[in-house]
């Protein structure tokens, strides 16, 4: 049997196999971010597809964090038993299931207030060091719930432009205090990471979303690493490499065809992988075929993560689990995302 259906372990928890949905928000979520009978549908569908381990879409751990509507929220105790629906399809059905907490940051354009940002960016403003630490308690608050609802982990959303990659990046984190450029971002990281591992438990695993941004004044491969051996120190649990701060095109990229230009994210995964061997690293972006999944797993990496493929067919590890070896039926034309409508596959409909 291919190694990708072998199973493996974070920090005890062990996967059936090495297969991870990545977090996507499939805007399904009700008006407070609680769970849903559709939500629930997409999560018992990936874990009887044969999903190892399923990521939510990113739940806002504050109001002012949503980013667009229907988004998974975890910011308030009533909406636990939601989450522990959610978490119980996945179980039922063989996964494990880990919630993405995010703050959306100077993109959260569903916030009712204003929006913020380590400094000025794109009509956000600065946060105040006392906004800060309401903050960082709200992700470790958000933490506490995913435990209590019964969640395998935790993953912060530290990619994309959101809030933590905000304050990492010195393309955008213009600070002059303790919380100022990339040291402070590894600084409020930190302290996310630590306090979670104090107040939720050290045996409950803490992952991180990110990958570099783009030149000039981002953080290359080398400030990468500088990031994630700050980060390790205070109990990172594993990585999953995609990118930083960047356009959307190079975040999730159109025209992706098996066996041609697959696997985008694959050399920042090795760097790290070759840096910190014993740091399970997961790796998203444009894997198609059961043929470079296998090989990226002898390179070294831990996981492969996928997201458009398995909205176009949630039962895709099981296709190659049976024997069916035939790549992703996903043509990466983003028509699932670029709608702004509820995440599914179009090119089905056409």
């Amino acid at each position: 049997m291919s190694g990708l259906f072998e199973p493996w372990k974070i920090k005890g928890i062990e996967f059936r196999n090495r297969l991870v949905r990545s977090a996507t928000n499939m805007r399904l979520a009700g008006p407070r971010g609680e769970v849903t009978e559709e939500l629930l549908q997409v999560h018992r569908r990936l874990a009887e597809g044969g999903v190892g381990l399923s990521i939510t879409g990113h739940a806002f751990v504050a109001p002012q964090g949503k980013v667009n509507p229907g988004q998974l929220g975890i910011w308030d105790d009533g909406l636990i038993e939601g989450l522990k629906e959610l978490v119980g399809v996945a179980h039922r059905g063989g996964a494990r299931i880990f919630v993405q907490l995010s703050h959306g940051g100077p993109l959260a354009f569903c916030s009712p207030q204003e929006r913020v940002s380590p400094s000025p960016f794109k009509g956000a403003r600065e946060m105040t060091l006392e906004e800060i630490q309401g903050m960082i308690k709200a992700f470790i608050e958000a933490a506490k719930r995913a435990r209590e609802a019964g969640f395998d982990g935790v993953q912060l959303h530290a990619a994309h432009g959101y809030l933590l990659s905000s304050f990492l990046s010195p393309k955008i984190n213009k600070r002059k205090d303790s919380y100022g450029g990339r040291a402070g971002g590894i600084r409020l990281l930190g302290e996310i990471i630590r306090r979670i591992k104090a107040e939720v438990g050290p045996d409950f695993p803490v992952l991180v979303k990110m990958g570099p941004d783009n030149p000039p004044g981002g953080n290359g491969p080398e400030e990468l690493l500088e990031i994630l051996k700050a980060l390790v120190r205070e109990g990172l649990d594993g990585v999953e490499l995609s990118r930083g701060i960047a356009p959307q095109q190079d975040i999730i990229r159109e025209g992706v065809r098996p066996f041609k230009n697959e696997a985008y994210n694959l050399p920042w995964a090795l760097k790290v992988k070759g840096n910190f061997p014993e740091l399970p690293v997961i790796l998203v972006g444009g894997i198609r075929s059961l043929e470079w999944a296998e090989d990226i797993l002898r390179q070294g990496i831990d996981a492969i993560a996928l997201s458009r493929p398995l909205i176009r067919e949630p039962e895709l590890p099981s296709r190659w689990m049976k024997g069916d070896r035939s790549p992703s039926r996903c043509i990466s034309c983003n028509l699932c995302f670029t709608i702004k409508d509820p995440v599914r596959c179009r090119a089905r409909d056409r």
